[in-house]
């Protein structure tokens, strides 16, 4: 079952984080607009959500996902101070930059799996 989700529709960012993820034993799921949180595992820990992606970019998803009590990753091409505040007060543990999330993929799932309660 998986325990990463990824709200991702950019082809090449959700090969690259599909592919981490599984090089560290995580399984992915990958979701879109229409998906329903209460369908998600219970073994989900982790969402990377694309908050360029219109869609995603919803406080209420970020929100149903914290209910969950899902970690969230959000990242964005080029970050503003506006979004990142109202991303990380709706319940995002940290938002990054696309190119600084592939580098970071493999620090985020060790912190968020190995040592869940840090965030």
């Amino acid at each position: 079952m998986a325990d990463v989700i990824l709200f991702v529709k950019d082809f090449e960012l959700a090969a690259k984080l599909s592919s981490v993820c599984v090089d560290y034993n995580h399984q992915i799921e990958f979701s879109d607009e229409n998906t329903d949180p209460s369908d998600f595992s219970q073994n989900v820990r982790l969402a990377i959500v694309d908050m360029d992606e219109q869609v995603f970019s919803s406080v209420g998803l970020i929100a149903a996902l914290k209910r969950k009590g899902i970690k969230i990753v959000g990242t964005m091409t080029k970050i503003n101070n506006k979004d990142r505040s109202k991303l990380l007060a709706a319940g995002c543990d940290i938002i990054l930059t696309k190119a600084s999330l592939i580098k970071n993929v493999p620090k985020l799932i060790s912190e968020f799996f190995e040592n869940p309660k840090s965030h």
